[in-house]
C-alpha cells in the first residue's frame, strides 16, 4: 500500500450524484465534505514534510497527494453483470459494443466489467466518455488480450486511442470556455483563492486550471516579450537577440499561449456559494506549490468538468495493428487509473496522460512504443497540461522515450520507482529515456527510478524545480546487440544527468551516476550540448544548444541554482557532500546546508512515501539506492563494452544473466540494489539485462502480489452515468 496523506476522495459528481443514490447517500457525503474540509482549512500543525531538513520549503511539495487520493479502490468493488467471453478472430475482428455497453450499464455502481481469459479481437478502439466509478478488468495481463485493428476517435478529437477515458465535458485548453480572473490568493502553500466569479464551480468536483502570463507578458491575451527576470524564470520562447530560453519556441505545444506555467486543484467550496456569480473565495486542494504568481502577471483560472473514479486493469493490450496515439488515455479525467496492464507496440504514445490530475499508472509493463521506430519519436508514458499525477513501479522496455512531462505544462508528479532498459535508438547519441520537455513542467519528483539519464532539456522552455532523489541513471547504454540500428557503440550524450540551460532550481539530492568504466568527466559546462566534450561527463549544467531554430546560449543561472548534494558518481568512485554545491547563499529560493541527510547519516526513505509500501518485497532493501545504502544487491556484467552477443556495462543481478561473461557484484559502490520493477523484470521475466528481444511476458501479481503496488481503500461512491463514444 501506498502511504498516502490521508485525504477522504474528492467526491467527483457533486449534486446529480446524490440525487440518484437518495438520501443515506447525501447525508454520507456531507460526513465525508466536511471532514474534507476540516483537514484541508485546518491542518494539523504537526504534519511535516518528508523532505524538511534536505529541501527548503520553497522547493518542495506535498507530493503524498499525487495519484489517485486515497489510492485505487477498486480492490474492494465487486463485479457488474457477467464476466465476458472472448469473441472476434483474427481474421474477422469485431466491435468492441459488447465490452461498451457493459461499462455503460454499469457506471456510477462503484464495480468492474470482467473479461474473461482468452483473446479478443476488435476492430476498433474502446472510448469511454461521462462515466464516472467503473473499471474494466481483465482476469489477468496473461490471460486477458485485447487486440485491436482500429483505434478510437477519444482524446477530445485531439488523437486515438485503443481504450480512452474522457469526461462529457468537451473543455480543453485550446476551447478553455469558461474563464476567471484570479484576483488574490497566490501565497505558496495558499488553500484559498479569489475568482471574479464562481457561476460554474461545482464543490467537490471541479477541476480548476490555474495559470498566468510567462515572465515578461501580461494582460489577456498575454502581451509582451520574454524578460529573464535573473531568478524563477518562467519562458517558451526562442532564444534571439538576448531575450528568450528555448530551441524551438514560442512553446505551442499543449497550453494557452504564453500560459505555460500550470497547476491544477480541485474546487472543496466556495463563499459566499459556489455557482455564485460575483467574487468568489474557493476552497482547493491541493495548496498551490509555485512561488512566484502574481498579479502583474494576470492570473486567471479556467473549468473542467470531470469523469472520475475509471480505471483500467489486469490485461494486455496489443496495438500492432494500428497507427493509433495512444495504447490508453486519460482525457478531462480525476482520481483514475491503470494498473498491471502491458501495452505492447502502441504506434506513439503508450499511456497518455492530457488535462487530467490525481491520476495513478502503476505496475504496467509498456513494450515497444513506437513499433520499433516506425513512428520517428514515441514515448511509453506521456503527461501534458496534467497535475499531481502517479507513475509508479512501471516497467519500460525498447521505447526512444520511456517518461515524459512535456508538450505542455505538468506540475507536482512523482515519477518514481520505474525501470527503463534499451533507448531502442538507431543513432550513436543517446536518448534520455526520462525526459522534461515542456515550458511548465515544475515541481515533479523523480524517485528511486533506475533510467540511462534524466535530461532537463531546453527545447520547448523551462522547467523550475525539479527535484531528482535516490536514482540511478547510468550514462551509458550498450548498442552490442542491435540496441542502436546501425551503430556500433553510443559515443555522444552520455552524460548521467543533462541540466541544460534555463532550467533553474533543480535539486538532486541522494543518485547514483555514471558506469564504471565509461565516465572519465565530473561535470561540464559549454555552450553547445552536442560538444563532444561533454560525451563522458557525469554531468551536463547549463549548456547550450546549437542544433535548432535558435542558437541558445550558456545559462550561468542553472549552475548557480542547481542544489546538488550527496550524490555517488563513478568518475569519483565517490559520494559528493560538497557544500560549495549547495545554493544556500541565493538571494532568492535559496536551499540551506541540510541539517538531515548528512555524510554518515540517513537521508529520509522517500519523499513521498511514509514507510515501505505493501508491495515492496521484503528481501529488498527499503530505500533500495541512495549514499545511506550498503551492500547493494546490483553488479555490472564484465567484458568488453558493446560485444555482440554479450551484455557488458549492463546492470544485472546473478553471472547467469550476463551471457558470455560474468557478473562484477555489488557495483556503484554497493549503493544499489534492484528496485522491485528491476528484480521482475530480471528475475520473474527473465529480461534480457540490455532490453534486446521481444515482448515478455507481465503479470504484475506476480512481482508484486495481488494489491499491486496502490491502496485499495474504498473510494466515494459517484452515481452519474455516461456515453460509450466508438468512433
Amino acid at each position: 500500500m501506498s502511504q498516502k496523506l490521508l485525504v477522504p476522495p474528492i467526491l467527483a459528481s457533486g449534486a446529480l450524484g446524490l440525487r440518484e443514490s437518495g438520501i443515506l447517500l447525501m447525508r454520507t457525503y456531507a460526513l465525508i465534505f466536511s471532514v474534507v474540509m476540516v483537514l484541508i482549512c485546518f491542518p494539523a500543525p504537526s504534519h511535516g514534510q518528508l523532505w524538511s531538513g534536505v529541501l527548503s520549503s520553497d522547493r518542495g511539495a506535498d507530493w503524498t497527494q499525487a495519484g489517485v487520493i486515497g489510492g485505487i479502490p477498486s480492490g474492494s468493488w465487486s463485479q457488474c453483470g457477467a464476466t465476458i467471453a472472448p469473441y472476434g478472430s483474427s481474421g474477422a475482428p469485431a466491435a468492441p459494443s459488447t465490452i461498451a455497453t457493459a461499462l455503460q450499464n454499469c457506471s456510477g455502481k462503484s464495480q468492474y466489467v470482467l473479461l474473461g481469459p482468452g483473446t479478443f479481437y476488435l476492430n476498433n478502439g474502446i472510448c469511454m466518455t461521462g462515466l464516472n466509478n467503473v473499471e474494466l478488468r481483465g482476469s489477468g495481463s496473461n490471460s486477458t488480450f485485447l487486440v485491436f485493428s482500429g483505434a478510437a476517435g477519444c482524446n477530445n478529437g485531439n488523437g486515438t486511442a485503443l481504450v480512452g477515458f474522457q469526461s462529457s465535458d468537451g473543455t480543453w485548453f485550446g476551447n478553455p470556455g469558461t474563464v476567471y480572473n484570479w484576483t488574490s490568493g497566490y501565497a505558496k502553500g495558499s488553500n484559498q483563492i479569489v475568482l471574479s466569479s464562481g457561476a460554474k464551480i461545482t464543490a467537490g468536483s471541479t477541476m480548476i486550471f490555474l495559470d498566468q502570463c510567462d515572465s515578461g507578458y501580461t494582460g489577456a491575451p498575454c502581451a509582451g516579450s520574454p524578460r529573464d527576470n535573473g531568478n524563477f524564470f518562467n519562458c517558451g520562447d526562442g532564444y534571439s537577440g538576448g531575450n528568450g530560453c528555448s530551441v524551438m519556441g514560442p512553446d505551442d505545444g499543449n497550453g494557452r499561449a504564453h500560459r505555460f506555467q500550470n497547476e491544477i486543484v480541485q474546487a472543496v467550496s466556495c463563499n459566499p456559494s459556489c455557482g455564485n456569480s460575483g467574487q468568489t473565495t474557493v476552497t482547493v486542494t491541493p495548496a498551490l506549490i509555485h512561488p512566484n504568481w502574481s498579479s502583474g502577471q494576470t492570473p486567471q483560472a479556467w473549468l473542467i468538468q470531470p469523469s472520475s473514479y475509471v480505471g483500467l486493469r489486469n490485461l494486455t493490450i496489443n496495438g500492432a495493428a494500428t497507427q493509433d496515439t495512444a495504447g490508453v488515455s486519460f482525457v478531462n479525467m480525476a482520481n483514475s487509473w491503470v494498473q498491471g496492464v502491458a501495452v505492447l507496440h502502441s504506434w506513439n504514445i503508450g499511456i497518455y496522460i492530457v488535462t487530467a490530475s490525481h491520476i495513478t499508472v502503476a505496475d504496467n509493463y509498456v513494450f515497444d512504443t513506437g513499433q520499433n521506430l516506425k513512428y520517428a519519436d514515441p514515448m511509453s508514458i506521456k503527461d501534458t497540461v496534467g497535475a499531481n499525477n502517479l507513475i509508479q513501479n512501471n516497467i519500460i522496455q525498447a521505447t526512444r522515450v520511456a517518461i515524459m512531462n512535456g508538450e505542455g505544462p505538468a506540475a507536482g508528479d512523482v515519477i518514481a520507482y520505474n525501470f527503463t532498459v534499451n533507448g531502442n535508438d538507431a543513432a550513436d547519441g543517446m536518448f534520455g529515456m526520462l525526459w522534461q520537455h515542456s515550458n511548465g513542467d515544475d515541481y515533479d519528483l523523480y524517485e528511486g527510478n533506475v533510467s540511462n539519464q534524466m535530461f532537463e532539456d531546453q527545447i520547448h522552455g523551462t522547467h523550475l524545480m525539479l527535484t531528482m532523489y535516490r536514482n540511478l541513471l547510468t550514462g551509458w547504454e550498450s548498442c552490442a546487440n542491435g540496441n542502436c540500428g546501425g551503430a556500433a557503440a553510443k559515443d555522444a550524450q552520455l552524460s548521467a544527468a543533462d541540466v541544460l540551460s534555463y532550467n533553474r532550481y533543480s535539486n538532486w539530492i541522494g543518485n547514483v551516476l555514471g558506469t564504471p568504466g565509461v565516465h572519465n568527466e565530473y561535470s561540464f559546462t559549454g555552450t553547445d550540448y552536442y560538444t563532444s566534450n561533454a560525451d563522458r561527463s557525469i554531468w551536463n549544467v547549463s549548456s547550450g544548444n546549437n542544433a535548432g531554430n535558435y542558437v541558445v546560449p550558456t545559462d550561468l543561472l542553472t549552475g548557480t541554482t542547481l542544489f546538488r548534494w550527496g550524490n555517488y558518481d563513478t568518475f569519483h568512485n565517490a559520494t559528493q557532500w560538497n557544500a560549495a554545491e549547495v545554493p544556500s547563499a541565493l538571494s532568492v529560493l535559496p536551499n540551506p546546508l541540510p541539517t538531515s541527510c548528512i555524510a554518515g547519516g540517513t537521508c529520509p526513505a522517500s519523499l513521498y512515501l511514509s514507510g515501505r509500501p505493501s508491495w515492496w518485497s521484503s528481501s529488498i532493501p527499503f530505500p533500495a539506492i541512495g549514499p545511506d545504502v550498503t551492500n547493494g544487491n546490483l553488479g555490472i556484467c564484465s567484458g568488453t563494452l558493446n560485444t555482440k552477443g554479450q551484455y557488458a556495462g549492463v546492470p544485472a543481478l546473478s553471472s547467469s544473466q550476463c551471457v558470455g561473461t560474468s557478473l562484477t557484484a555489488s557495483s556503484w559502490g554497493g549503493h544499489v540494489n534492484a528496485i522491485p520493477a528491476m528484480a521482475c523484470y530480471l528475475n520473474v521475466m527473465n529480461g534480457p539485462p540490455d532490453g534486446t528481444g521481444g515482448a515478455l511476458p507481465f503479470d504484475s501479481s506476480t512481482c508484486y502480489g495481488a494489491s499491486g503496488s496502490t491502496s485499495s481503500t474504498p473510494g466515494t461512491p459517484i452515481g452519474l452515468s455516461g456515453n460509450i463514444v466508438q468512433h
